[in-house]
């Protein structure tokens, strides 16, 4: 059997490994980085290096068909979004499936999800199957009005997404929903091998993860000395205001770029109404909405947060430090 850890260079991924290593032994192990070509260099940094502490091969796997983010987003015609995260999926779960597929002997994978860290993770278990939604449907009409009828408020895609599930289920209709990316040579897979997975944080708290990573003689990724809650994408669409501020202070830069980017692909990287409708100057040529541009973000990050010059060196020194660690 192989052991293999899912390792994205975060809190919980880093804590998954040591946890691993530990029960396991070093040479045993394997850590599979899926690469979205828009990371940090610290982040790439980091990953190397804590591998190299560890003693564990590292292996960076990348997407069959994109050659990163910028490539994915120029194909696709947009920039993923919080609705349509497209990202994750085509850059990370089926890098991750391409090399599960390679691999011919029964794995073990561990993986970094705990169960705060969403709703729907909070739905998972912290032992089961890798290929689990092929055999068993993730999502039902069931499943969606229990979740959806659970929030307080709803969008409006999301009251649409009730009425079609609850209008189907009163036709009889499931409408059960499996994964399909390579279903046949998975399911060829699956009759050889094991793909059991493991999540051995799945109970614990953000903070307990940082700690027990302390504790075993390793520092967290930089990044979350940063702003960071999260380290991944760099920047993420789902980073916050308070994270995006850190970014922009310490590379002011990755936001012309990004903005570049955006002239480029003819879509706008940040979420709509990410800011003010007063601070968009984007405007969509088929709704004459406006919408935030990475400049328009730029600016009202500078402006919102104006007391003095932001980039001063001799302001008084704070932690900016989600999870309390200083640099």
């Amino acid at each position: 059997m192989r052991i293999i850890v899912a390792y994205s260079g975060g809190k919980d991924s880093q804590a998954c490994l040591i946890w691993t290593v530990k029960k396991y032994g070093a040479k045993n192990v394997t850590a599979v980085f899926c690469d979205t070509g828009w990371e940090n260099e610290e982040t790439y940094k980091h990953i190397v290096e804590t591998c190299k502490a560890l003693g564990v091969e590292l292996v960076i796997q990348k997407s069959q068909v994109y050659d990163g983010m910028i490539d994915l987003a120029k194909k696709k015609g947009r920039f993923p979004s919080t609705k349509a995260r497209f990202c994750t999926e085509e850059l990370k779960s089926k890098a991750f499936i391409d090399y599960v597929l390679e691999q011919k002997e029964h794995l073990l994978i561990i993986q970094g999800i705990r169960a705060l860290e969403s709703h729907t993770r909070s739905k998972m278990k912290s032992q089961c199957r890798f290929f689990k939604y092929y055999f068993e449907p993730y999502a039902t009409n069931s499943s969606i009005v229990e979740h959806l009828e659970s929030l307080e408020k709803l969008t409006v895609q999301q009251k649409k997404k009730l009425k079609k599930a609850k209008d189907r289920l009163a036709n009889g209709k499931e409408d059960p929903k499996y994964h399909t990316y390579r279903k046949v040579e998975v399911k060829a897979w699956c009759e050889k091998y094991s793909d059991d997975i493991h999540r051995p944080f799945f109970n614990e708290t953000g903070l307990y993860v940082i700690d027990y990573i302390l504790k075993n003689g390793q520092k967290p990724c930089i990044l979350y000395y940063r702003g960071s809650k999260r380290v991944g994408c760099y920047p993420c669409i789902m980073s916050g205001l308070n994270e995006l501020l850190e970014i922009l202070k310490r590379d002011p830069e990755l936001f012309d770029r990004i903005y570049e980017w955006e002239l480029e692909i003819g879509s706008s990287f940040f979420k709509i109404d990410a800011i003010p409708e007063w601070a968009r100057t984007g405007v969509c040529p088929r709704t004459g909405k406006k919408y935030t541009t990475a400049m328009d973000m730029k600016r009202y990050l500078i402006n919102k947060n104006a007391t003095g010059d932001m980039f001063a060196q001799d302001e008084p020194v704070v932690c900016s430090s989600f999870y309390h660690l200083c640099e």
